[in-house]
């Protein structure tokens, strides 16, 4: 009894070892997003953003979260661009990656504290 109890453990722990070891290829292996529905999800949500030009800096708290929110869209551009180089919303991003920079620096000298 002894013996199958010693030959059953270490397959038991194979087992689980490999079925772990799955499941993390599962996660790595993950599919490719929907270029084209992303880029209509980006194009809807950046009509609705918020507009840093009717915010004002004298206005401080919603003036934050305005830049705050176009940095962090400026964000999903950006991570769209890796993940889909020869997207319809390619234009775009590259407009968001160009101003993302200025927003952090008004961001910095607005004294604004992240939120999100």
């Amino acid at each position: 009894m002894n013996f199958l109890r010693t030959i059953l453990q270490p397959n038991a722990c194979t087992a689980g070892t490999l079925l772990v070891l799955g499941f993390i290829a599962a996660a790595r292996a993950a599919p490719h997003p929907d270029c084209t529905l992303e880029a209509a999800a980006l194009r809807n949500e950046q009509a609705d953003l918020p507009r840093l030009e009717f915010a004002s800096p004298k206005d401080r708290p919603p003036y934050c979260i305005t830049l705050e929110t176009l940095i962090a869209f400026a964000g999903r551009a950006k991570e769209h661009m890796a993940q889909c180089p020869n997207s319809d919303y390619a234009g775009a991003a590259a407009a968001w990656l160009k101003a993302q920079p200025d927003y952090r620096k008004l961001f910095t000298q607005n004294r604004c504290r992240r939120t999100l």
